[in-house]
């Protein structure tokens, strides 16, 4: 679905096109959370992974990108890297590199010592923005300044607040949905993100308060001035705004 001059979401997946600089951006990948809940002693089987695999996989096959942009926390750990971070991260990173795609990697507040694990590959971690075109990417955990936006900035893309929207059936049952946010950031066209990670489930963004929201910059936005897009596998797209629901 078209939600900007060339930017689409793909039909039932959490990713974004970018028809013009042929670029597929994901988000919150959140490598290793497994091992993370594991420290709390809550045990899950370790197959978050294989999951976000899969659907970069058929997100590839769908839109045959030149470039893939992860729009920040590829990793979960904010100490050092755990070991399965370390085996999945240089797995997925080789996996996309045998795909022919350039990678860049915009850090989010999760992607403390990342870079080593990039290294391995070559590839580069875009720290705290990064700009191609037309197009300013940044996680969304930091404020940015204004001026960032005058350098012929149309369209910001950002990630961190795991969007989704809470909607009741008409016998009162609630059910959370992911979902992709489009709205105005200082004027500008602003795009957010869903999670990529099967277990993050996301903010109730139609819920919360202001002061809850996870991002500064969302903060600063009028969320009822927005649309929802939500995506279901085998089901399609569809589109709320924010102010009626």
């Amino acid at each position: 679905m078209k939600i900007l001059k060339n930017i689409e979401i793909l039909e039932e997946h959490l990713g974004l096109f970018i028809k013009d600089e042929s670029t597929l951006v994901i988000a919150d990948l959140h490598i290793g959370y497994e091992a993370a809940l594991e420290k709390q002693g809550i045990q899950i089987p370790r197959s978050q992974y294989p999951k976000i695999k899969e659907e970069v996989k058929k997100m590839i096959e769908s839109c045959e990108p030149e470039l893939l942009i992860i729009n920040g926390d590829v990793k979960h750990e904010f100490g050092e890297a755990t070991k399965q971070e370390w085996r999945e991260v240089l797995d997925f990173l080789n996996f996309l590199l045998s795909k022919n795609i350039r990678i860049i990697v915009v850090r989010g507040n999760h992607d403390n010592f990342l870079i080593p694990i990039l290294r391995k590959r070559d590839i580069e971690l875009k720290d705290p923005w990064f700009i191609l075109g037309n197009y300013l990417f940044v996680h969304g955990h930091k404020q940015i300044h204004p001026k960032i936006l005058d350098a012929g900035v149309s369209t910001v893309i950002m990630a961190h607040e795991h969007p989704a929207i809470v909607l009741r059936d008409e016998l009162g049952v609630k059910r959370k949905f992911k979902c992709f946010l489009k709205g105005k950031l200082y004027g500008k066209d602003l795009v957010v993100l869903p999670a990529l990670s099967p277990l993050m489930e996301g903010s109730e963004i139609n819920v919360l308060d202001e002061k809850s929201l996870l991002s500064p910059l969302l903060r600063t936005c009028d969320l009822r001035t927005f649309d929802s897009f939500v995506v279901e596998s085998n089901v399609g797209i569809y589109k709320f705004p924010l102010g009626y629901v």
